[in-house]
């Protein structure tokens, strides 16, 4: 995503000087701290996820911003080639499908948001689905594609978790990237989903601290 907004194609970049504030769903904060951008982009309650880059912003955040709440991310090492777990046969009521066009129009958990188009999706993302009763409950799709890369993001419905389907619709969806040579980004936001990412053979990049104020 920080590639992307960085060469104008998602979300706003900032440049200072020496400093450079890029929203991209996250703030990513690099180079030297900018007082006056970051207090007016970081009005009250305006719940923004920050990503500092550097040391400088991490001690400047930890310092202007005491109360903020933080959590941990895992990055894991982007993939092109993956590994492929036998995860069982679905109960014959779930339908795994491809991400097409009923599925753009649908926009399940705001998947295909990024895409201008069904045929831009096609082209230039990747995803599946399962349906149940014929709504979909659950989905992996790219959050958004660059340059033959996609981000990858997954949901379902809380009443259907932990009956293993967001792992047949990852399963799916990397099938498709790998047959086209698209290289896929993980970035997981809770343990769970980087030992999933891990199934699928991912490894783990780094961890890193999201600051929210």
């Amino acid at each position: 995503m920080l590639r992307a907004c960085e060469a104008g194609h998602f979300g706003k970049n900032h440049v200072y000087g020496n400093c450079s504030i890029a929203e991209a769903l996250f703030t990513y904060l690099s180079g030297e701290p900018n007082e006056a951008l970051i207090n007016q982009l970081c009005t009250p309650k305006c719940g923004r996820h920050l990503v500092c880059l550097s040391e400088q912003w991490a001690s400047f955040i930890r310092q202007n911003f005491p109360d903020a709440e933080t959590y941990v991310r895992y990055q894991m090492k982007s993939a092109a080639h993956f590994v492929f777990p036998d995860l069982g046969g679905l109960s014959s009521e779930f339908e795994v499908r491809k991400f097409g066009e009923k599925e753009f129009e649908a926009k399940p958990f705001s998947h295909g948001m990024n895409y201008k188009s069904a045929e831009d999706f096609a082209a230039n993302g990747a995803g599946a689905v399962i349906r149940y009763d014929g709504k979909i409950v659950s989905s992996a799709s790219s959050f958004i594609s660059f340059e033959n890369e996609v981000e990858l993001d997954f949901s379902t419905q809380e009443d259907y978790r932990r009956k293993g389907l967001a792992n047949h619709c990852i399963s799916e969806m990397l099938k498709d990237c790998e047959k086209r040579g698209l290289l896929v980004h993980w970035d997981a936001q809770t343990e769970i989903s980087r030992n999933i990412a891990i199934k699928f053979g991912f490894e783990l990049n780094q961890s890193y601290t999201v600051y929210i104020v």
